[in-house]
């Protein structure tokens, strides 16, 4: 018991200061991980600012809530040469399938429905176009 009790202060002081170089490591490494992370994100931003215009008229282009053509098709599990039958039958199926009072989810159902929205507006565009000929 005595032997051990001699020596726990002795240890205790040991452990209690760290080196003065290992503080200055961790310092430095902080002030490296800082520039790096800084540089990173300034790259990041400039790169953003150069994408700025061409990222905004690619979202203004497209149409139906943000979605295109093809995620719309996918969603509702149509080919690209559907019929607007088909659209809307696939629309409808998916629409009941995700009903939350069956367990379903609004997210899946606003999906379905931007989906449905796009493809709708895109046939009667083609059908607006062609009656203009």
């Amino acid at each position: 018991h005595s032997r051990f009790t001699a020596c726990l202060p002795n240890c205790h002081r040991a452990t209690r200061q760290a080196p003065a170089g290992f503080a200055r490591l961790i310092a430095n490494i902080m002030v490296m991980g800082g520039g790096i992370f800084g540089r990173a994100f300034l790259d990041a931003y400039k790169h953003a600012m150069q994408n700025g215009p061409a990222a905004t008229r690619a979202a203004v282009s497209r149409r139906g809530g943000g979605i295109l053509a093809s995620e719309a098709r996918s969603i509702l599990n149509v080919k690209p040469d559907a019929s607007p039958t088909e659209v809307r039958e696939a629309y409808e199926r998916l629409y009941a399938m995700n009903d939350p009072a069956k367990g379903g989810s609004e997210y899946l159902r606003s999906k379905i429905q931007n989906a449905h929205d796009h493809l709708e507006d895109l046939s009667s565009d083609r059908a607006s176009k062609s009656a203009d000929k």
